[in-house]
Order: C-alpha cells, then sequence, then structure tokens
C-alpha cells in the first residue's frame, strides 16, 4: 500500500468519526505487531519512534524499516517522530525518512514555542513533511498536582492564535492527561477540548492515552481528538509478554510470536477503544 502521511490518516479519522493510535515502537518486532493489529481492525495507524530510540538503534535504520513495514502493509500506515525537544532534532527525522515529525516547546513560553514551531514547519514544509506541536503542558504521570492543574492546560484563545501563527499540521493539547501511568483516574476537560476543536481547523491529538478510561477517551473523540499517542502500556505488555514467552535458552523467535499475539491483542483493544463509531476501512 503507497506510504501514507499523518495529514491523508488523521484526515479519514476526522470524516469518519474515530481516532488514530500512534503507538511507540522501538524495534522491528514492535513495529511488525503494531501493523498486524491495524491490519486485523481494518484502520490506519502510526508507528512512532521516540528519538531517544537512536541509543539502542540508529534513527535512519529504524525508520527505514517501519517505511517498508508501511508499504507492506494492507492498510494506511504513516511513520511519526516523536517529543523532538528541539529543531535541530526534529528536523533530523525529515532525511531519516519520517513523513511527519513533532517539536515540542510546550515547556517554553508562549513566543518562544511559537517561534521555534513555526521555524521547523517552515522548513519541514519545503521537503512536504508534516509537524506537530504541543501547546499547554502535558505532565508526568507522577505529578498530581500538574494533572489537574487547570492553569497548565491548553488555552482555546492561545491554541487559534498558534496554529495560525506557527502553520502546523496537528496540534496536542493538555487538556487533564498525562504522559506515562496515571496514579490516579484522569478527568479529561471535554468542554474544554470542544471550545479549542471549534477554535482550530487541525486535527487534535492526545498524548499519554495509556490509562486514560475507555468512556472519557471515546468523548474526547467525538469531540475532536484525531490521534492518540500510547506508549507507556504497550511497552510494558511487551515487557511482560516477552518475558513470559521467551526462555533464557532456546528456540526465540517461535516464541517471540506468541508473545506478540498478545501484545496484538492490546493494540487491537486499544484501536477499538479509540473507533466509537465503528469506521472499518473498505
Amino acid at each position: 500500500m503507497p506510504f501514507a502521511t499523518m495529514k491523508e490518516v488523521l484526515g479519514r479519522a476526522d470524516e469518519n468519526g474515530f481516532a488514530v493510535a500512534a503507538v511507540n515502537i522501538f524495534n522491528a518486532e514492535s513495529a511488525a505487531w503494531v501493523v498486524k493489529a491495524a491490519e486485523l481492525e481494518r484502520l490506519p495507524v502510526i508507528l512512532m519512534l521516540y528519538p531517544d530510540v537512536n541509543a539502542m538503534i540508529p534513527i535512519p535504520v529504524i525508520g527505514a524499516a517501519c517505511r517498508a513495514f508501511a508499504q507492506l502493509a494492507g492498510v494506511p500506515v504513516g511513520v511519526h517522530l516523536d517529543h523532538s525537544r528541539t529543531a535541530q532534532l526534529a528536523l533530523s527525522g525529515i532525511p531519516a525518512g519520517f513523513q511527519s515529525i513533532m517539536i515540542d516547546g510546550s515547556a517554553l513560553p508562549f513566543e518562544e514555542n511559537v517561534t521555534v514551531t513555526k521555524l521547523v514547519v517552515d522548513c519541514a514544509h519545503i521537503f512536504g513533511a508534516q509537524v506537530e506541536a504541543e501547546l499547554g503542558y502535558v505532565g508526568r504521570d507522577s505529578d498530581a498536582e500538574e494533572l489537574f492543574n487547570t492553569e497548565l492546560y491548553t488555552k482555546p484563545g492561545d491554541a487559534a492564535a498558534f496554529v495560525e501563527r506557527t502553520g502546523i499540521d496537528a496540534l496536542a493539547v493538555a487538556i487533564g492527561n498525562s504522559h506515562g501511568r496515571y496514579i490516579t483516574d484522569p478527568h479529561l476537560d471535554i468542554p474544554r477540548l470542544d471550545e479549542i476543536n471549534r477554535a482550530v481547523s487541525v486535527p487534535l491529538v492526545i498524548h499519554g492515552g495509556s490509562g486514560i478510561p475507555g468512556e472519557q477517551m471515546a468523548e474526547a473523540v467525538r469531540h475532536g481528538i484525531n490521534k492518540v499517542n500510547i506508549g507507556t502500556e504497550f511497552f510494558a505488555k511487551c515487557k511482560e509478554a516477552v518475558g513470559r514467552h521467551v526462555p533464557a535458552e532456546g528456540i526465540i523467535m517461535r516464541n517471540m510470536a506468541k508473545a506478540g499475539e498478545e501484545v496484538i491483542e492490546l493494540v487491537r483493544d486499544r484501536m477499538r477503544m479509540l473507533n466509537p463509531s465503528g469506521y472499518k476501512l473498505p
């Protein structure tokens, strides 16, 4: 299947009432499992990498592998470089084969976030790459004060100005979501999300998709979320399943396949949670 862009898969999601699962993969096996889950569910998916993966395998290598998986897949698959803290790091994803990149200036003051994001957008668009950015502050799972501090949430008026001034292709929002495992149940600010959705014209993204209750996630999708990042629970399931199935000695690959079956089921379950409309690809 032709390589899919972020704009294409998120546009399809917006038109058909679902959100695309963007899963943080870390090697070829994890990428294959995510693609298989998407094929079984008949839904688009995004293979997503943290820049930190570079410490284990060069980003151009894993990027090329993800592009190959996308081209061989029976469903649209995007390939995305996640959470780059600098313009240089974000833009390094383009020659490495990433069709979309994220510049994360959310910890910066608003004007500085605008400046660095616009720089990345202007450069990326020359090469046909798309850019996700973040406004508001999505904190860590270990800090309940951050999770419930509405001053850190995305403000609808700021979102409208930010999108207009930067030209981004997707916006990650802070509405009570958090990276990592939630130490207490989150309470997504759906009215705020609805205001943001009406204020901007680009697809909206939730980071910290691991552990948000299904009912809240479905409601967020109905009010404009088109992409949900899933990392923590995917990593945990991979570790648990591989640790249980792969022996210290003996044939590894056969047992890796057994572990993969469990990981695939987790991803399929999350895709169904993000698909309240029940949409399936033709």
